[in-house]
């Protein structure tokens, strides 16, 4: 759905002022009178008045009564920085899950813009009493932008008191309301049904989904669950299943999921031991889990991809970098991040799906 946002008319008067003082059009340092400006651009008054409150609070120009308007040359040598400002929330990063964030850097680069990288605030990430001082004062501020990772949106939905704003949620959206702007998000749906298709024709014919630890206090309503990456797995490899005249594939939740760097649990050993032997093709939603469960599989003799065929979901280190590699579906970074910040430039609310291509990998290989 796109529905472009038509400029007010102090947008674009704004725009143009903008464009003019830092092209250097005004030699003499000063602008018109507020009268003259808006004889000259056929508005009000006020609205006027609200292009120039704008320029200065960009740091553009200075209002000095009974003298005029005069162009802030202390600033005017870093080309009004606050307007290419974008914000970007992102999951606390680490070398197992350095994307999208590398690629929104320098897709921000490339087009001008200066991105500012603050956490994603969610269940486990709470931000300090500075960082949410910082965070206010940047949503305040006349910037371009907001692109974040909807992830844990549900949990913290720091937006939705700024919907004035620009806003992208970028390849996941974990809540049961509509994101506060638009969205650019991986189409799970289309990407699961490949796998599925993958396993399919290379014999599997029992099927799972498996996704990460529910907390108590999930949304258990329909709305909620359409948006869960679970669910929209589960019906992608659900048309695949009877598309082929297979039984429906089953989804399961860790309850006990394992921890990185720790030993596997009695609990966790006795889910994952289930997993391995009722089904010959598991989609993981999580891929610490495709690695953890490929080398339990092992433990029990079950061979990887001979007995049972793994798949991960975001082609992070964990589907890459270790002893066995693992078919993931792509993270379409570049697409992604590019989608993101078209939007952020044109304006407007726009909702848009990715479809990821399958990186196929030995743990589908049969």
């Amino acid at each position: 759905m796109n529905t472009k946002r038509v400029k007010t008319k102090a947008e674009t008067i704004t725009d143009q002022l903008r464009g003019e003082i830092v092209g250097g059009e005004f030699a003499e340092g000063q602008l018109p009178s507020k009268l003259d400006l808006a004889a000259h651009f056929g508005v009000s008054h006020r609205t006027m008045e609200t292009v120039l409150n704008r320029l200065r609070e960009e740091g553009l120009i200075r209002c000095v009564r009974g003298t005029g308007i005069f162009v802030n040359t202390v600033v005017k040598d870093v080309h009004n920085l606050t307007p290419r400002l974008v914000l970007t929330l992102m999951p606390a990063c680490s070398i197992f899950e350095d994307e999208p964030y590398n690629t929104l850097r320098l897709e921000a680069f490339r087009r001008g813009l200066i991105p500012i990288n603050l956490p994603m605030p969610d269940r486990y990430v709470k931000l300090s009493l500075l960082e949410k001082t910082t965070l206010t004062q940047i949503l305040r501020a006349p910037i371009r932008g907001v692109i974040y990772n909807g992830r844990g949106y549900r949990t913290e939905p720091f937006l939705d008191n700024w919907r004035n704003l620009r806003s992208v949620a970028l390849g996941n959206f974990d809540s049961e309301s509509d994101p506060p702007g638009s969205s650019v998000l991986r189409d799970h749906e289309a990407g699961a049904e490949k796998l599925a298709r993958h396993f399919i024709e290379k014999g599997c014919r029992r099927l799972a989904v498996l996704g990460s630890y529910l907390p108590p206090d999930v949304p258990r309503n329909e709305k909620y669950w359409k948006n869960h990456v679970s669910t929209q797995c589960l019906n992608g490899v659900s048309r695949a299943t009877q598309e082929a005249g297979l039984p429906p594939p089953e989804r399961h939740f860790m309850q006990n999921p394992p921890n990185m760097g720790e030993p596997l649990s009695r609990e966790t050993q006795e889910e994952l031991t289930s997993l391995i032997t009722r089904y010959d093709g598991i989609i993981c939603t999580v891929d610490f889990f495709a690695y953890t469960l490929i080398r339990f599989a092992g433990t029990l003799g079950v061979r990887v991809p001979e007995d049972l065929l793994v798949s991960g979901e975001g082609d992070t280190p964990w589907c890459s970098r270790f002893e066995t590699k693992i078919t993931t579906m792509s993270l379409m970074a570049d697409e992604l991040c590019a989608r993101a910040f078209r939007i952020i430039e044109e304006g407007g609310i726009h909702h848009e799906k990715v479809v990821p291509n399958i990186i196929y990998r030995n743990s589908t290989d049969r």
